[in-house]
């Protein structure tokens, strides 16, 4: 798609909002999502939170991390992860208003 005047929002910007979109869009991943809404958690909190492996946690929180839409912090030997933006709470906000 052309970037035209009756294109309402920038083609980069759009391509950006879809890969937020997508990489929200598993199951999982919208859960560590809400989960990082309540604050900063462990690789170790997050796993059990989340009732998975640490091999398949570590799989979707690097996605989230790659999307841009989570930051990671090292302390010694643990790993602490962290919404980037509180924007991306609204987000899941405003999308379980309109779809529940």
């Amino acid at each position: 798609m052309k970037n035209t005047e009756n294109t309402i929002i920038p083609e980069r910007e759009i391509a950006q909002l879809s890969e937020v979109i997508k990489a929200m869009s598993h199951p999982l991943r919208y859960k560590i999502i809400c989960l990082l809404g309540r604050g900063e958690m462990s690789m170790q909190n997050l796993v059990k939170a989340i009732d998975t492996s640490h091999s398949n946690a570590s799989q979707h929180l690097a996605l989230l991390q790659d999307s841009g839409l989570i930051l990671v912090r090292k302390a010694a030997s643990r790993v602490y992860y962290r919404i980037r933006d509180q924007r991306t709470l609204r987000l899941l906000e405003i999308s379980h208003r309109v779809l529940a």
